[in-house]
């Protein structure tokens, strides 16, 4: 972590001579790493972050002491300041279902975020009380499980497989410089194979390709609102809105972008979404070096309706997300609610998403015997973790951009995890399907000695406090993920987590590709199922579009004759979709091979043709959810199948 100034008699002497010179303090840590500005007490951190909270009311703006909380949320005893634990009742903090507090709309007190009724419902638990007018045809307003069957639940896209929004936050904060580098030579790559659904370049298709490509990126600058004096983190920052400026020092490039790129397949050449990419993705390393990763991502992709708020300044700009508004069309809602979403954490720090940012305030606008003057400023988010959003913010958030299919949501983080810990042999003794295997795969990272946040002992007071590095390379030193490391382990088989301490990202994109695709074919299946006369254990379920929804024909289940109305489970979920079970077709042997029982509509599980193979062979094994003729999924339709253990 570097140095930002860092003790109140540094901060001083490094104003005063900003005020007359604008140089010197440079505070690059190790001859020019350093994430801050050049200048005045450059390297602002490698380690921590934060986000400035203006009031008007609490009249602090332009202080830089920025706002503070009047008690401490989730806390059982007052804090340093003498704060005391934040009221259950009768003091404006109350728990949400999901039990996250957030900023209220006035960016100040905290308010519930629903944890809503997942598994059949609006993730942020506001669903109509009712679910249609008729209830008498025995729907439940009650959160339920989408699955009955007790074994394997997951969602598909059937013949419809391969809408990607592809979002990458990019860490632009000066201690990136090395490995900007390195992803400006991979991430055209990583366009190509995505879109081309050729791995390993022969012409041949190893999975299948994102069809229609959305792609964004954001950087890790939010801003400090309300703290003062720290050049570089003035304001909102980039304020998670989708980047599109060429990159300055590549003549190729286009003057502007969109907002986001798009690709369809047939229409554009994945090389020319490559190169795009390659000019959007170039954010530099002039960003505020306190990252705010995790709040960047989820403030591009939330839309203003969201309960989700985020903190603003004295005017109450910044408050919404800009999934709606400034970013909207990115992430695809409605009938196209089938796409595949991806959020890709790109950094070399730890995330500090701050709803209180007191703790960044630099030590020449503290009292002498503030406790604060006692720390580094670089290491203030690690001494003040009460001060940071819980990561279950961003992991319900990022879920309810499909409340209805959450396994169409991945997270990745390619952050400061020791290479060893993800390198391929890691990753091959794993069995990723099996969730007690896969949580203890996380903990196991996370319970390395490497990825313990320790102040490092080697540090001069010169340079100022830093974390202990959790892996050093030839292009720099990362930090430890520990919070990034916890929201993937929580998406669970729907996560990818890679080293950014590699002088060679192609394994890196080589784990994104196996993910995003594992799940753009997600008709596909990991494992072998066992038929019996023909038959496996499973239910394939329709959720279908409620009735108006535009572009869409089929709602109820007399609408196809290979569905019927189930009678293991409520026939309408919350959200008003008729829910439907579709005829499984048996497989017979005629003698020829195995085939799917001629003239009938309906799904079947498909281990035996050349199209499986092709489609998820290279990845998962010749298995998946077939459909026969005459049988697909439906517009707007949400499907998934239910498998008895």
């Amino acid at each position: 972590m570097d140095i930002l100034l860092g003790h109140r008699e540094r901060a001083l002497a490094c104003t005063l001579t900003a005020m007359l010179a604008l140089a010197g303090c440079s505070g690059d840590r190790d001859g020019g790493e350093g994430d801050g500005p050049q200048g005045v007490g450059a390297g602002a951190r490698d380690g921590g972050g934060g986000f400035g909270n203006a009031d008007a009311a609490a009249d602090k703006v332009g202080s830089g002491e920025g706002d503070t909380l009047d008690c401490i949320p989730n806390a059982d005893m007052p804090d340093e300041f003498g704060r005391p634990p934040c009221p259950v009742a009768d003091g404006g903090i109350t728990d949400g279902p999901g039990g996250d507090l957030e900023p209220g709309p006035d960016g100040q007190q905290p308010a519930p975020m629903d944890g809503g009724a997942r598994d059949g419902g609006d993730a942020d638990g506001d669903d109509p009380p009712a679910c249609s007018a008729d209830d008498d045809a025995g729907c439940t307003d009650e959160p339920r499980s989408r699955c009955v069957l007790g074994g394997r639940c997951r969602a598909l896209t059937g013949e419809s497989a391969g809408a990607l929004d592809l979002l990458f936050m990019v860490d632009n904060s000066g201690s990136m410089r090395e490995e900007h580098v390195l992803l400006q030579e991979q991430f055209p790559n990583l366009m190509r194979v995505l879109t081309s659904g050729d791995r390993d370049g022969d012409g041949i298709q190893d999975f299948v390709p994102a069809q229609d490509l959305h792609l964004g990126v954001v950087s890790s600058d939010m801003g400090l609102v309300g703290i003062q004096g720290i050049p570089g983190c003035e304001g909102l920052g980039d304020d998670g809105i989708l980047n599109n400026l060429p990159d300055p020092t590549n003549a190729s490039c286009l003057a502007t972008y969109p907002r986001f790129l798009t690709y369809t397949a047939g229409v554009d050449t994945p090389d020319a979404v490559a190169d795009d990419f390659a000019c959007v993705a170039a954010l530099g390393t002039e960003g505020c070096g306190f990252e705010q990763q995790l709040e960047a991502a989820l403030k591009a992709v939330t839309p203003s309706t969201s309960v989700i708020r985020f903190l603003g300044d004295v005017n109450g700009a910044g408050q919404l997300g800009h999934g709606d508004q400034t970013n909207a069309g990115f992430i695809r809602n409605g009938i196209e609610g089938r796409s595949v979403v991806a959020v890709i954490m790109v950094t070399d720090e730890e995330d500090c998403s701050s709803f209180n940012t007191r703790h960044f305030t630099p030590d020449i606008y503290l009292d002498p015997t503030d406790p604060l003057t006692m720390q580094d400023l670089n290491l203030r988010c690690f001494f003040n973790p009460q001060n940071l959003y819980p990561v279950t913010r961003y992991i319900e958030g990022l879920r309810a951009l499909r409340p209805d299919a959450e396994e169409l949501v991945i997270f990745g983080a390619i952050a400061g995890i020791p290479p060893d810990l993800v390198d391929a042999a890691a990753l091959a003794a794993v069995d990723f399907q099996d969730a007690v295997a896969r949580d203890a795969f996380y903990d196991g990272i996370l319970a390395d000695p490497r990825m313990q946040e320790v102040p490092d002992p080697n540090r001069t007071p010169e340079q100022g406090g830093n974390l202990t590095p959790s892996c050093i390379t030839d292009t720099g030193r990362a930090f430890p993920p520990r919070r990034f490391v916890q929201v993937a382990r929580a998406f669970g088989n729907n996560s990818v987590v890679q080293s950014i301490c590699q002088s060679d990202f192609t394994p890196v994109m080589d784990a994104i590709v196996d993910r995003i695709s594992s799940t753009l074919g997600s008709s596909c299946l990991a494992e072998s199922l066992t038929r019996d006369a023909g038959l496996v254990s499973c239910e394939v379920v329709f959720e279908l579009a409620p009735a108006g929804t535009p572009g869409t024909s089929v709602h109820a289940c007399a609408d196809l004759p290979y569905l019927s109305t189930p009678t293991d489970r409520p026939p309408m979920t919350l959200a008003g979709r008729e829910v439907c079970i579709v005829e499984q077709v048996p497989v017979t042997d005629p003698g020829s091979g195995l085939e799917a029982e001629p003239g009938r509509a309906g799904w079947y599980y498909d281990d035996f043709t050349t199209e499986a193979n092709s489609q998820c062979g290279a990845t998962v094994g010749p298995r998946r959810v077939a459909f026969s003729a005459g049988a697909a999924i439906p517009d707007g339709t949400s499907a998934y199948l239910d498998c008895a253990p």
